[in-house]
């Protein structure tokens, strides 16, 4: 790795075109006063006790979306713990779970969100995007932003779960790495740091009462016990998902871009690296 260069101009084309634990038969944990779900293999690091929206999908009949999906572990976890609320996952890449192996609250729709949200005004009660801001480009932001906003019923919320790709206590090799994957973003037209742009956005929207906002230090590495190695994992999966758009953008081979990986992991315990996200919600009035 020592011997790699990328290139000082970044290509902006298109690649594609080209803590207080309670007992495991619990089910909730309890940290620093929030109440969050106590599964073990779970990486969803919401709380869940807003009080509002958990009686309204434990009262039975809301329905929630989930804007950019993935693999639907949000969606199936949520669907578990509020069976008598419905839950509707769309994503534009056809990755979610067999249709056997999902519960009947729970559907998915493959679609591009730039296309739009494909259902009527004031459908959902309650609308959810997470870890989308590494994928959408600057100009998108606010129309994805106002249809997630058109989709939800009055009295509904919206809620923006985001993190930044800077980390924090980053050792010399890994701060180097993720000024390159910034800067790799940016020559895309992707704004790595949502909190700069997120908040503005939903406050300019007369539709929304006060956005409420929290942010969280989610460790990387082992020092930190079962999440950290949960981020590990997390971290290792988007450093792969993210390899053609980096790869096209520093200029480099993919055999390259997979030594990089070996190359900073052992920083992520010697300097106990961590990493903010910031959770952005409100009500539509």
């Amino acid at each position: 790795m020592k011997n790699v260069n990328v290139i000082k101009e970044f290509d902006s084309s298109d690649p594609l075109k080209l803590d207080n634990t309670k007992s495991i038969l619990d089910s909730f944990r309890y940290v620093k006063g929030r109440r969050y779900h106590n599964q073990t293999d779970v990486t969803y690091l919401l709380p869940n006790d807003e009080k509002e929206v958990h009686d309204l999908l434990k009262s039975g009949g809301a329905k929630v979306l989930d804007v950019g999906c993935g693999t639907g572990r949000w969606l199936l976890d949520m669907a578990n713990e509020y069976p008598n609320s419905s839950f509707i996952g769309i994503d534009m890449s056809p990755i979610f779970p067999d249709v056997n192996h999902i519960p009947q609250n729970v559907a998915f729709l493959q679609h591009n969100l730039n296309d739009g949200l494909p259902f009527p005004n004031e459908t959902f009660d309650f609308v959810f995007q997470g870890f989308l801001g590494n994928n959408v480009i600057n100009k998108q932001w606010e129309y994805y932003t106002r249809e997630m906003i058109r989709v939800t019923k009055l009295g509904g919320w919206v809620e923006i779960f985001d993190y930044v790709v800077d980390y924090q206590n980053s050792g010399p090799k890994f701060a180097k790495i993720m000024e390159l994957a910034n800067s790799g973003l940016e020559a895309k037209g992707i704004n790595p740091h949502p909190e700069t742009y997120v908040p503005q956005l939903l406050k300019n929207c007369q539709e929304l009462s006060e956005v409420h906002f929290e942010e969280e230090n989610i460790p990387l590495g082992n020092w930190a016990g079962q999440l950290g190695e949960m981020m590990v994992a997390y971290y290792f999966m988007s450093f792969n998902a993210f390899k053609l758009l980096l790869t096209s953008a520093w200029g480099v081979s993919d055999e390259t871009y997979d030594t990089i990986y070996d190359y900073i992991r052992p920083e992520f315990e010697d300097f106990k690296v961590y990493f903010k996200s910031f959770r952005w919600y409100s009500k539509k009035i």
